[in-house]
């Protein structure tokens, strides 16, 4: 059951990816058509197609690795 409940969370995280790489392209091909304009729409498109860009790539290639721990060197850790 564990498993089954694992790979629904991955695809449904690489769905959600794949959704956000189509915001974000939707976002950049309307701000190229905006021919050179300047304002506060402009700069909204670009921040919304940057930010689903870097997330959508994060989740299509993670995945549901997303939350799995990371080893941290001893040279990072924090002194007790």
């Amino acid at each position: 059951m564990t498993d089954a409940r694992r790979l629904r969370t991955d695809l449904s995280l690489r769905a959600s990816g794949v959704l956000s790489l189509a915001i974000a392209a939707t976002a950049i091909y309307t701000l190229a058509r905006l021919h050179q304009q300047t304002g506060a729409l402009a700069f909204l498109l670009a921040t919304i197609g940057f930010l689903c860009a870097s997330a959508g790539a994060m989740l299509v290639v993670v995945g549901g690795h997303i939350h799995d721990p990371v080893r941290i060197s001893a040279r990072w850790q924090r002194a007790r």
